[in-house]
């Protein structure tokens, strides 16, 4: 039986409008999207797909030194909700890579854990 390619899908605008910088507000320390890019380099993922306008945010990632991280920069209209639809958001980051199962993992949800997403992932499966 072949295994499904997992793929943990991150974005993060660099405009956000009602709280700006937000990836990068600090949480126990951390910025929120290291925060998650930490949680999902502990689960089953194969690939964490970061999409993002910022391309600060490029080298966040690189900082991580992590096969599994790649970095996607995307249009600045797929990264606003007010020009482009969500429909429309979520196909254009999708169009970046091959993936079987997708989990889709906000930045702004730092009490979410590993072992919640493993879980997830396990049920999924199943």
């Amino acid at each position: 039986m072949k295994k499904n390619k997992i793929t943990a899908v991150i974005i993060a605008r660099k405009g956000s409008r009602r709280l700006p910088l937000k990836m990068y507000r600090k949480f126990k320390g951390k910025s929120l999207i290291e925060l998650k890019i930490n949680q999902l380099l502990k689960t089953k993922v194969d690939e964490i797909a970061v999409g993002s306008d910022d391309e600060k945010l490029k080298n966040l990632c690189k900082k991580f030194n992590s096969k599994k991280i790649k970095f996607y920069l995307r249009e600045k209209k797929y990264c606003d909700e007010i020009s482009t639809t969500p429909n429309q958001m979520i196909k254009n980051m999708l169009s970046f890579f091959k993936s079987d199962i997708v989990l889709w993992a906000h930045p702004t949800n730092p009490f979410t854990n590993h072992k919640f997403y493993n879980d997830a992932i396990k049920k999924f499966t199943k």
